[in-house]
């Protein structure tokens, strides 16, 4: 007898917490992801008038957060299929876990980001 998790096609994902989120009113949005580049679980993303997410190189530019990671081959299969991902564009998260392409802000990209993300009610909150 074979066990369900050693079936041929049978893959498993785990997750582990990072404290990303710290409310329990987050909500999402669908946009279409730009390819080309890795992406990392609570990157800054910017969305343009074609509502194609991309990372920001400056927080005050942000609109949304990156709620996974993918490899730059990840993101361009995803690009090229033309469907729609989901991104957090609500809720309350540690400012100590958004990213700016993978690396943690520093207090003035915290306070900028802030204030970008505000009226898009994503807060940044630190958390003790």
């Amino acid at each position: 007898m074979q066990s369900c998790c050693n079936a041929a096609g049978v893959t498993r994902d785990v997750f582990t917490p990072d404290d990303l989120i710290v409310g329990d009113h987050v909500q999402t949005t669908e946009a279409l992801l730009t390819g080309g580049v890795a992406y990392a679980r609570g990157d800054l993303l910017g969305v343009d008038a074609t509502n194609t997410v991309s990372l920001v190189a400056d927080p005050a530019n942000a609109k949304y957060i990156m709620p996974f990671s993918l490899t730059a081959a990840e993101a361009t299969a995803h690009a090229a299929t033309g469907n729609q991902l989901q991104f957090y564009n609500q809720g309350e998260f540690a400012q100590d876990r958004v990213k700016l392409a993978g690396v943690a802000l520093t207090a003035p990209q915290i306070v900028a980001a802030k204030a970008a993300l505000g009226p898009q009610k994503i807060e940044l909150r630190r958390v003790l």
